[in-house]
């Protein structure tokens, strides 16, 4: 019996062409949420953002290409956000409390437009 054993070493130009290649389908901001859903608080943006991550994370869907947190300076200082792809910001906007009328609105939408035929 014979054993091959082949190691293998990508460059860090690959890889960082690699994540550049992922980054391309960040395309929303996390903070774009809290207007557009209405959110009461960053904490609530937060948790969403938490949330998304978790049910990604739980699918077997990778944070690479879907989340990337980014600083932002202003002349207060600087905070942080979140560069999301498409799946990620619906996700974002979807987690936040439900007692919000545009969280509601948006789950209630999605579950109607969706073919849920695996349930």
């Amino acid at each position: 019996m014979q054993v091959a054993i082949i190691e293998s070493h990508t460059s860090p130009v690959v890889d960082e062409f690699v994540d550049k290649l992922a980054e391309l389908s960040l395309v929303r901001y996390a903070s774009e949420a809290v207007n557009e859903m209405d959110f009461d608080s960053l904490e609530e943006l937060n948790e969403s953002v938490k949330k998304a991550m978790e049910i990604c994370q739980f699918s077997g869907i990778s944070m690479k290409g879907n989340f990337l947190r980014v600083y932002k300076s202003y002349s207060e200082g600087i905070t942080y956000d979140w560069r999301l792809s498409p799946l990620a910001y619906k996700l974002v906007c979807i987690c936040g409390n439900t007692s919000n009328p545009n969280v509601a609105s948006a789950i209630v939408h999605l579950i109607k437009n969706e073919h849920l035929n695996h349930f």
